[in-house]
């Protein structure tokens, strides 16, 4: 009784010794297949990018698993290593895994790999545990500039002398997310909200406009004006900031200039006195033209009766000419005729002599007695 007793107790102890050992074995192994993936990773746009997918015991890996989606149940695969090969439906066509067979590598990051990535190890079945990581795709801004004077270093800005507040604008634009903009006056931080809208090229970017007044009521006639773009992960540290050293011109209280400044100011008084203008420069043209036709209307009155009577006087002298036509001489006459006709006029009354002269081609020959 004692012995039987004693050979139970044996195997209780044996039994109890391997599930002890089980468990033991359960819990190192579920600990080996434990995945690690970094939460968040933000990669840029157009750059190689990799996701690392972590674990220990690499040699006991039968597979390794990138998919892509929202939840696991809806992801989609996208490569895969199993037992020594690489497969997968993007396998060599922009992914692949890199030498440790884990990391995935995304070889030109586009706005299509943005989102949540699953990271699957499988050691030994029915061992298997995953986690995932969600990828953003930013886009670095073009560098943020001083609009004022974006490609002169110092800036010279003319304000008037009485002048205190001069506005300074820094944009940094095309970013994703977009980025916030602080502005320092010599060092000092100023205080001001700056704006955001979409870009009108890309609308999935981002602009950043900060609009901020200048103080200007010290003594001081220059100014050290930096701009820095913070909050974002992608933009180097070197094309952070912009700086920029404005020097302040004051003018004499020059009255174009305060004009200028009105109209600048006041956009709606500017239109109002270019349409004043506008309206008293046809008036000018309308009253010149008139001015030159009535001008015109009085020198043609004028001339006209000189034409009139210079058409007169040429119509006369035409008339006259018809009548003063050259007139061809007469045959001389005969001897006989001559003696004759001179016969007769001699016989003649002296008084009705002198009238046949005039009158008469005949008596005005030079065989005549006239």
């Amino acid at each position: 009784m004692p012995r039987l007793y004693l050979n139970m107790m044996d195997k209780m102890i044996l039994n109890l010794g391997v599930l002890l050992m089980i468990v033991v074995l359960g819990k190192n192994i579920a600990s080996a297949s434990r995945v690690t993936t970094d939460p968040v990773v933000f990669v840029q746009r157009n750059t190689e990018a990799e996701l690392k997918c972590g674990f220990k015991y690499k040699k006991a890996v039968s597979s390794v698993t990138w998919k892509k989606g929202e939840t696991y149940d809806d992801a989609v695969e996208v490569i895969k290593y199993f037992m020594g090969w690489k497969t997968g439906p993007k396998f060599n066509k922009g992914y692949d895994l890199a030498d440790d067979n884990s990391t995935l590598i995304i070889k030109n990051v586009g706005d299509e790999d943005a989102g949540t990535w699953w990271c699957t190890v499988v050691v030994t079945d029915p061992w298997t545990d995953r986690s995932s990581t969600n990828v953003t795709v930013t886009v670095p801004p073009i560098p943020p500039t001083i609009t004022q004077c974006p490609n002169g270093d110092p800036c010279e800005i003319k304000v008037d002398k009485d002048e205190t507040n001069y506005t300074v604008t820094c944009t940094a634009s095309g970013s994703r997310p977009a980025v916030t903009l602080i502005l320092y006056q010599d060092n000092k931080k100023l205080d001001a909200d700056p704006q955001q809208r979409q870009n009108p090229d890309d609308p999935s970017t981002y602009d950043t406009i900060l609009e901020i007044p200048v103080n200007l009521e010290s003594d001081k006639d220059e100014f050290v004006i930096t701009c820095e773009a913070v909050g974002h992960h992608t933009l180097p540290a070197s094309d952070q900031r912009a700086q920029q050293v404005l020097k302040i011109q004051r003018s004499q209280n020059d009255p174009t200039m305060s004009k200028r400044k009105d109209d600048e100011e006041n956009p709606e008084i500017g239109s109002v006195k270019i349409g004043i203008y506008a309206g008293v420069g046809a008036v000018v043209a309308i009253a010149l033209i008139i001015s030159i036709i009535i001008a015109a209307f009085v020198v043609s009155s004028r001339m006209q009766p000189k034409r009139r009577d210079r058409y007169r006087g040429a119509k006369k002298k035409k008339k006259g000419n018809t009548l003063e036509r050259p007139r061809y001489p007469s045959p001389p006459p005969s001897p006989v005729e001559e003696d004759s006709e001179k016969h007769d006029y001699e016989n003649l009354p002296k008084g009705f002599r002198n009238g046949l002269c005039a009158k008469s081609p005949v008596y005005q020959s030079p065989v005549s007695a006239c």
